[in-house]
């Protein structure tokens, strides 16, 4: 479930816990993630998910950058990223489909265009690197690429010199991670909170980075997206230096406590605190599969449980909150989905189900 750092993860972790406590400071601003949220707390929906009609938010791989990455042939006992050799065209036309089919999906796509050079196989080999984290890989691309596209089936397709050539599900995925990864804009995204770059649970302090995801802008974006705009979004759920990004598809809040007297370090403006419970529930990661995942077992959605209080103004608006679990995501982002693929990638909407 581990994954490569967010582009616009370049920013330092913000530990000021007494400034955070407060009101939410502008790198944790809701309206970063869109404009019109609604803040008054009780016209905010208890619940709310983005999953409907749709097979969008579907599991996939991270492509670990130590396995080989999007070049990695998964469909093969092997399974090697590294030491190998691309077929030759004469070598590709004296191949059985089921041969094609345990290719990576680097050279399939790159078999596909007719380049017979194999330039997407070759640039990917500069994101792979056998001695990577274990949690190194492309859960950036994947996770927003899950986000906005309907799950790929797999397919077989003709190449220019009348070769098909056979994708798997999984295929289609890596290419489609790999595009929202290294070649959609920076410009399109959107990040509240800023990234931390210490500690882990296993070591470092507990304080690290602690909450510059303000847990009063969490509720709002939650509130809003899922709760009543019923889109998805984009999260770091850990909080420390790793980052897992994942597609957020669900919440329910339980409210605990209704009406608590502000504490000392509250937003000024705040009047009461309201403290709640809720389930924030996330697509997971799993292994590449040939056929889809959505509707089976493969299909993995997770929840987080968290604790917070929300700072609430006479308006009945919310304008603060704070952790109270140790559970809290690092922060939350959205990518806009592509809409005009080019360069190498220009045909890749071909093999999409859109």
């Amino acid at each position: 479930m581990k994954s490569a750092l967010l582009l616009l993860g370049l920013l330092f972790c913000y530990s000021s816990i007494a400034a955070i406590n407060e009101e939410w400071k502008g790198f944790s601003a809701p309206e970063i993630m869109a404009s019109g949220f609604n803040h008054a707390v009780d016209a905010l929906p208890l619940e709310g998910t983005m999953l409907g009609n749709h097979t969008r938010g579907w599991s996939g791989h991270y492509w670990p950058s130590r396995e080989g990455g999007v070049n990695v042939r998964w469909y093969t006992l092997e399974k090697e990223g590294f030491k190998y050799a691309s077929p030759t065209k004469a070598e590709v036309m004296s191949m059985t489909l089921d041969q094609r089919a345990g290719l990576a999906a680097t050279e399939k796509f790159d078999l596909f265009l007719g380049r017979y050079d194999y330039p997407l196989k070759n640039e990917a080999k500069g994101t792979a690197d056998k001695h990577a984290k274990d949690w190194a890989g492309i859960c950036h691309g994947w996770a927003p690429a899950s986000l906005h596209h309907e799950e790929p089936t797999a397919k077989v397709m003709t190449n220019p010199d009348g070769i098909q050539i056979p994708f798997g599900s999984a295929d289609i995925k890596a290419l489609v991670s790999y595009y929202y990864a290294f070649y959609h804009e920076v410009e399109s995204t959107h990040q509240v909170g800023l990234r931390c770059y210490f500690g882990s649970w296993t070591g470092g302090t507990m304080r690290a980075c602690d909450e510059d995801l303000n847990a009063g802008a969490f509720h709002i974006i939650i509130a809003n997206k899922l709760g009543l705009k019923k889109e998805g979004f984009l999260m770091d759920v850990e909080r420390f230096n790793e980052v897992w990004n994942q597609p957020v598809v669900g919440y329910k809040t339980k409210i605990l406590d209704m009406y608590l007297p502000p504490k000392k370090k509250a937003a000024k403006s705040a009047v009461r605190e309201m403290r709640v419970s809720t389930e924030l529930f996330y697509t997971d990661e799993s292994s590449p599969e040939w056929n889809v995942v959505y509707g089976t077992q493969n299909q993995v959605i997770s929840k987080k449980v968290l604790q917070y209080r929300l700072e609430i103004d006479a308006m009945g608006k919310i304008v603060g909150g704070v952790w109270e679990s140790k559970e809290r995501p690092d922060f939350f982002w959205y990518k806009e989905k592509e809409t005009q693929f080019s360069g190498i990638f220009a045909r890749l909407p071909e093999l999409l189900n859109d």
